[in-house]
């Protein structure tokens, strides 16, 4: 049972890991191999699972006997979850009123029959990313007010929800849950624009949280911390923005539920610091304290194990925690990069895996949905205080039970389009219509979150798209336009017209060269 760091909780019965059914791994045997997706030979045994919008069986071709390495690399010669999930898809124009993406997110979700699932009165977390301090590509609180407006008229209790950050150091707008809720009231998300309560799931300082045992089905993690709030919520509806990511290559629903559904100590944790990874330092690249931000360097740490002299740099890497406060500060404050992130994005991604699984574990089976808005796809996160131009135009929504899925169609939706002028599509090299954009703009395969999904089962690489276009007598109409306001509004013109008695030609000519039937020149 997943359990606080002080001690065990009692939940409900959903929080058992019986009420997931994962079976425990076989032993691959000579004579069971199968053909992978790409033409190769792999070990192939079948497990029983309830999770998320997953099929009752997948196939895999992990064994508890072989090592990570082998693991990673049978899976991407092909081998991994078999069979395809479905990612429901709506297009990025607006051609006509009521064709808008605000619009269109509440329709997807509906003709995708997640709401059939369900109950009235069930608590539904509505995670998605309400920006850094200055950035502007963040999806727009419009986007989540429907959504909410959506639950809310099915009888649902959401709220909107997000997790702290992990370090402190002069960009520390959502450090804190204070931090948090000030910066997203500034970027427009409060409860009078999203027409929910706003919930920082981790709490104040990023320590309210479960841990929940991934049961040895983790590429790296065998436990994770997940945010209090996620966890308890009945529902999970991810709404994220799909966009490029520095580390994780670009981020979509399995970061936003693996990264933003951890709380402070499970970001540590994902980023390996638990393990013992730590930053990577150059001594000889630091100025020393003729660097204007030396002072800042040495506070910022929270273990005091910076100390910044004359002739440079001292860190006590046995004491450091791996934070990302002087990685953060050196790269992108004073440009210096001598002390550096350590994010082997390979290790990394699976890691950001391995804590969605987490995440996924606390909910029962088809109460989660996925939701990436591919627009505004900037190379970097919106955790970056500003956005880049976008490198390729908006694609639209993309909508699944399965974050792997919704993810890979994402990603290979980006690449078959062409690259923007302007952009680090340009940049980089990536215009032509089939470049892996990302790939190259990172100089890396960004693929390592949806390997890690299809590992560890959290989903299938393998999706079918099924288009969706708008149902215009279903489109939600705000009660403004209802009939009952229209008369309502009839009989105040009938008092108080707003036209009535005014000598209407005195306020100026019909269009030049228009015959005006109603007003007819004298």
């Amino acid at each position: 049972m997943p359990n606080s760091g002080s001690g065990s909780i009692p939940r409900r019965d959903w929080r058992r890991p019986i009420s997931r059914t994962w079976a425990a791994w076989g032993t691959a045997t000579p004579g069971s191999a199968a053909t992978s997706p790409s033409g190769g030979r792999c070990w192939r045994r079948t497990i029983s699972m309830r999770c998320t919008g997953m099929p009752r069986s997948i196939s895999t071709g992990r064994s508890s006997s072989t090592t990570a390495s082998a693991k990673f690399e049978f899976y991407e010669s092909g081998g991994g979850v078999m069979g395809s999930s479905k990612v429901w898809y709506m297009d990025a124009r607006a051609r006509r009123f009521l064709e808008s993406m605000a619009i269109k997110g509440r329709q997807i979700i509906e003709r995708s029959g997640w709401l059939d699932r369900l109950k009235r009165g069930d608590i539904v977390a509505v995670k998605t990313h309400m920006g850094e301090a200055y950035n502007t590509g963040y999806l727009r609180p419009v986007i989540i007010s429907a959504v909410v407006d959506l639950l809310k008229e099915k009888g649902l209790r959401p709220f909107v929800t997000d997790t702290t950050t992990m370090p402190y150091h002069p960009w520390i707008s959502r450090t804190l849950a204070m931090d948090h809720l000030e910066t997203a009231n500034k970027n427009g998300f409060n409860q009078g624009t999203v027409g929910c309560p706003i919930v920082i799931a981790d709490g104040w300082l990023g320590t309210d949280d479960v841990i929940v045992d991934l049961q040895g089905r983790g590429n790296y993690l065998k436990k994770q911390f997940v945010a209090r709030a996620i966890a308890d919520a009945d529902a999970l509806l991810s709404v994220a923005h799909f966009k490029g990511h520095p580390a994780g290559g670009y981020g979509g629903s399995i970061k936003n539920v693996g990264v933003g559904g951890a709380s402070k100590r499970g970001k540590m944790n994902l980023h390996g610091a638990l393990a013992g990874d730590k930053p990577v330092v150059d001594a000889k690249l630091c100025p020393g304290r003729s660097c204007e931000w030396w002072q800042v360097c040495e506070d910022c740490c929270p273990e005091g194990s910076i100390e910044v002299t004359d002739q440079g740099l001292e860190i006590d890497l046995e004491s450091c925690i791996y934070c990302f406060a002087c990685a953060n500060l050196c790269v992108n404050m004073a440009g210096v990069k001598s002390i550096q992130r350590f994010d082997h994005l390979p290790a990394l991604g699976r890691r950001i895996a391995d804590s969605a699984l987490a995440a996924m574990l606390t909910k029962e089976e088809g109460k989660a949905f996925f939701l990436n808005f591919a627009m505004d796809i900037s190379p970097n996160c919106d955790c970056y205080g500003w956005t880049d131009t976008p490198i390729v135009n908006g694609l639209g929504i993309l909508a699944s039970y399965d974050p792997v899925a919704v993810d890979k169609a994402c990603i290979d939706m980006m690449n078959a389009a062409p690259g923007l002028l302007n952009s680090e599509a340009e940049e980089f090299g990536a215009l032509a219509t089939g470049a892996k954009k990302l790939n190259l703009i990172k100089g890396k395969d960004i693929e390592a979150q949806v390997h890690g999904g299809a590992a560890n089962g959290l989903g299938s690489a393998e999706y079918e798209i099924e288009a969706v276009s708008v149902d215009r007598s279903r489109a939600a109409i705000d009660a403004l336009y209802s009939g009952v306001r229209a008369k309502k509004l009839k009989a105040m013109y009938a008092n108080n017209h707003p036209l009535k008695g005014l000598d209407t030609a005195s306020f100026g000519l019909p269009t030049e060269g228009v015959a005006d039937p109603r007003y007819p020149k004298k």
